[in-house]
């Protein structure tokens, strides 16, 4: 595995990113910015993480790449988030709705 993908797996993992709370969005892009300084690809590889998390079944890290993505989503990865907008799981839809109004909004 590419080191900079498996340090971007290994701190998605590891960091309590959250939706919720209006502050915690700019917590969020300032953690992840911190990084990509340091480490410049980190907020790509990050991305595709977090889309990987997608997949699973663990309704933390579902909810975390929802975080994720709310900060270095992009349009493309609209599909992938609005399919959880009507999730019966009402934390991780509000996480959706908030990942898809982020990037929408952002790429205006």
């Amino acid at each position: 595995m590419d080191p900079l993908r498996e340090y971007a797996d290994h701190w998605f993992k590891h960091t309590a990113l959250r939706i919720g709370h209006v502050n915690w969005l700019q917590v969020n892009a300032r953690r992840v910015s911190d990084v990509a300084e340091a480490r410049p690809g980190f907020a790509a590889e990050l991305r595709e993480v977090a889309l990987a998390a997608l997949g699973g079944t663990d309704r933390e890290l579902v909810h975390r790449a929802l975080a994720t993505l709310a900060v270095v989503g992009t349009e493309p990865d609209l599909a992938a988030i609005d399919a959880f907008t009507n999730s019966p799981d009402s934390w991780v839809a509000g996480a959706a709705r908030t990942a898809s109004f982020e990037i929408r909004h952002r790429a205006v």
